[in-house]
């Protein structure tokens, strides 16, 4: 791809990315201990979901290592995201068996699975099912003031995620104070962003879907504990990180995922509309 709007996910692409993440799960909740078994599971997912997707139509997918790329930086963001807020702030605890527990207290086969969460999350918010819009929307709302600015929007976003991160990390063991600055971070989103129709079709699948996996893979494969947990194990903070995290990747991962396939059209360096026109006007 040259430029335009990114590509929209069918229901066969949003299918494979879902078959891995439950191929996973059923291992989560039934073998979670049998480290090497969970580890070799991760791996097939991997290759097998890989695989399906390189079977998609081009114009769906892009190229294969724009994707390996994507798939790799989504497996390092959450990868180390989890092991930040797990092995050096202490924040909630895996109860799992892990090969290495003085490098890492959660399983290697979890800190790869993040990669196939965060791109199958990535993937729901360009489902064609959701109406997803061609990119990412630049416009932020400062004092009744509409400008729009990447640079701009991307620096709202960064800043929401890292000061509920920052609060988390020393805020957990609250009861009250560990879920107010995601809670305050999502009115902050509103105010500033606006969400439409598609963000709210996203807050909504991931208020149903997001907590009640955490029940599941808490109640039933007993992979991790939280403190606080209120909503069947899950604490509140969990579930609002939930619904800020999609509102974030659906940006971030769309920039991301747009840089590397060259599917974010932007406007002309130089020149205006004038400019723009010429382009759209040129054979």
């Amino acid at each position: 791809m040259t430029g335009g709007p990114l590509p929209v996910v069918s229901d066969r692409a949003m299918g494979i990315e879902l078959a891995a993440i439950v191929a996973v799960s059923v291992g989560v909740l039934t073998i979670p201990d049998r480290t090497a078994w969970m580890s070799a599971l991760v791996a097939a997912a991997f290759v097998g979901r890989t695989l399906a997707w390189a079977t998609l139509p081009r114009k769906e997918r892009g190229p294969v290592s724009a994707e390996l790329v994507f798939l790799a930086v989504c497996t390092l963001a959450g990868g180390f995201n989890d092991w930040n807020s797990v092995v050096r702030h202490g924040v909630y605890d895996y109860t799992v068996a892990v090969w290495w527990p003085e490098a890492s207290t959660i399983p290697l086969w979890m800190l790869a699975f993040w990669g196939l969460i965060l791109r199958s999350v990535y993937a729901l918010t360009r489902w064609s099912r959701l109406g997803p819009p061609e990119g990412p929307v630049d416009t932020v709302h400062v004092g009744g003031r509409a400008m729009r600015s990447a640079a701009l929007k991307v620096g709202v976003l960064l800043t929401l995620t890292l000061v509920t991160r920052q609060c988390i990390y020393r805020l957990w063991d609250d009861p009250w104070l560990s879920f107010l600055p995601f809670a305050a971070a999502l009115l902050a989103y509103v105010a500033l962003c606006r969400p439409g129709r598609h963000d709210g079709l996203l807050v909504g699948v991931f208020l149903a879907v997001g907590p009640a996996v955490e029940v599941l893979y808490i109640g039933i494969g007993g992979l991790h504990r939280y403190e606080h947990g209120v909503l069947a194990g899950v604490p509140v903070w969990i579930a609002l990180w939930w619904l800020l995290a999609v509102l974030v990747w659906k940006d971030l991962g769309a920039r991301l995922h747009g840089g590397l396939i060259g599917g974010v059209e932007r406007p002309p360096r130089f020149g205006g509309a004038r400019a723009a026109r010429r382009v759209r006007a040129s054979p």
